[in-house]
């Protein structure tokens, strides 16, 4: 494989492309706009330099892409250049779907679709969005604008669309427990937060686990030699999530700038809101159904330039201080509040739609009022957010004499994540502070004291 331009990059040196890549790359609109998309959304709010953005993540991810394929090839008789070439355009654009702000707002895609079907801005089947996370949904329709351009750079447009979709070879490289999207954004995202908590995954254990990486039949195994390397990324990912993605604040910021694009989408939706900012969110479902006219509308930058007439999301902006206290922030504040953390994290992790939690919320509310003296709470009082993480291991096994081991069943540290992200918090709880301050503590400690049966009996009547 020929290159032709290298650009130089933080976390993987030198990140090479070829003559065709840049061609597709330099000019098309629909790659640069991720220069505009941060790749932590909101938790910049609370880590400064978290500013980096999907184009350069997506950049990197075509580059341990093609590490692990081409060594995959290699023990399988032989580098397809085709193919790999193909890996390397998938890569690149697996994340050419998201909405402004990354993960931040994709709970409320399927709603806002569904407002703008009614308002006939867009004209689109839902099902479509029903099965699949809508960002991925956006980013199969996109492709089909981009399918001319690809063949005349010698592409196959439905080859990356397989290895995207999941049916191509090679596609577990870019979706599965250790592929190259959590690769790069480990090792990106702990550099530029600086979140080094503790451990640090390198391009060094990069090279080390590929090096030691062995493909069989459609999958992969590793040579006990990259045992130490492997323990490195599972801890760290583990801990940028605790400490990063859920750390207290970055799941505060999130949830009030959902709740203020819904409350917006809700008023447009009975047409009683901003008329710029619905219009704008039109233009936004016209983004998720495919449309390239409103491609350069989907940056954070513009996001943010009509959302500012909304005076909740310029307090937000502006990181004043927000009116809510924070129930739990760490590990130890948890296990203070639930005497079986554990039992309540697996009742929480039913809760797979946001609208059960705000079906909670209600429950709760109901519930704890009958126990209140001096106030009562209505369900905006609360904020609930479920934290959404799945660190089990198994899919990553170490060679052996007997066959495939999973690595959590010969590595005693790997095990302990596994048993830690039992008890870390899955759910996060806020409340207002002026309801504290009206009511009195008795709304904190009647909180404390009632949480894990309402809890468990909110779940129950919920999911039955």
């Amino acid at each position: 494989m020929q290159f032709k331009k290298a650009i130089r990059d933080p976390i993987h040196g030198f990140i090479k492309l070829t003559e065709e890549e840049v061609k597709f790359i330099d000019g098309e609109p629909l790659i640069q706009r991720l220069r505009y998309v941060k790749q932590l959304g909101y938790v910049y709010l609370v880590y400064p330099t978290a500013t980096h953005t999907r184009f350069d993540h997506s950049l990197g991810v075509m580059q341990v892409a093609h590490l692990i394929g081409e060594r995959i090839m290699q023990q399988r008789g032989g580098v397809d250049e085709h193919l790999l070439k193909h890996l390397r355009m998938a890569a690149l654009l697996h994340d050419l779907g998201h909405l402004p702000f990354s993960h931040s707002f994709e709970t409320l895609a399927r709603e806002l679709l569904h407002v703008a079907a009614e308002s006939r801005c867009v004209d689109v089947d839902l099902a479509l969005f029903d099965t699949e996370k809508p960002h991925e949904v956006t980013t199969r329709l996109l492709m089909n604008n981009l399918e001319g351009r690809l063949v005349e750079l010698g592409y196959n447009p439905e080859v990356i669309k397989d290895i995207l979709s999941g049916r191509g070879k090679l596609s577990f490289i870019l979706s599965g427990v250790f592929d190259a999207d959590r690769l790069d954004y480990i090792m990106r995202d702990m550099y530029f937060t600086g979140a080094a908590v503790g451990t640090s995954f390198t391009y060094i254990d990069l090279e080390r686990i590929i090096e030691n990486l062995e493909a069989v039949g459609e999958g992969v195994q590793f040579n006990e030699k990259a045992r130490v390397n492997l323990e490195g990324y599972l801890l760290t990912r583990y801990n940028l999530y605790r400490h990063v993605y859920l750390h207290h604040k970055t799941v505060l910021f999130t949830e009030v700038a959902r709740q203020i694009m819904a409350r917006n989408i809700a008023k447009c939706k009975d047409d009683s809101g901003d008329r710029e900012i619905c219009r704008y969110l039109c233009d936004l479902a016209k983004f998720m159904t495919g449309a390239v006219e409103s491609v350069w509308k989907a940056t954070d930058d513009y996001f943010n330039s009509i959302f500012l007439r909304d005076a909740s999301y310029r307090d937000l902006l502006g990181r004043k201080t927000l009116n809510f206290i924070t129930f739990w922030k760490r590990e130890k504040d948890f296990l203070e509040v639930f005497k079986d953390p554990a039992r309540v994290n697996q009742s929480i992790d039913k809760l797979s739609h946001w609208a059960l939690i705000d079906r909670l919320k209600r429950e709760l509310t109901e519930t704890l009022n009958l126990g209140l003296s001096k106030c009562r709470l209505s369900p905006d009082d609360l904020i609930i957010s479920r934290a959404s993480f799945d660190p089990h291991v198994e899919d990553l096994h170490i060679s052996t004499s007997m066959g495939p081991i999973s690595i959590s069943t010969i590595s005693p540290l790997v095990e302990a994540i596994n048993e830690a992200w039992k008890r870390a918090p899955h759910v996060f709880l806020y409340i207002r502070r002026d309801v504290v301050e009206k009511c009195g503590e008795e709304v904190i400690t009647g909180l404390k004291r009632v949480l894990e049966p309402l809890l468990d009996l909110a779940v129950r009547k919920i999911t039955q």
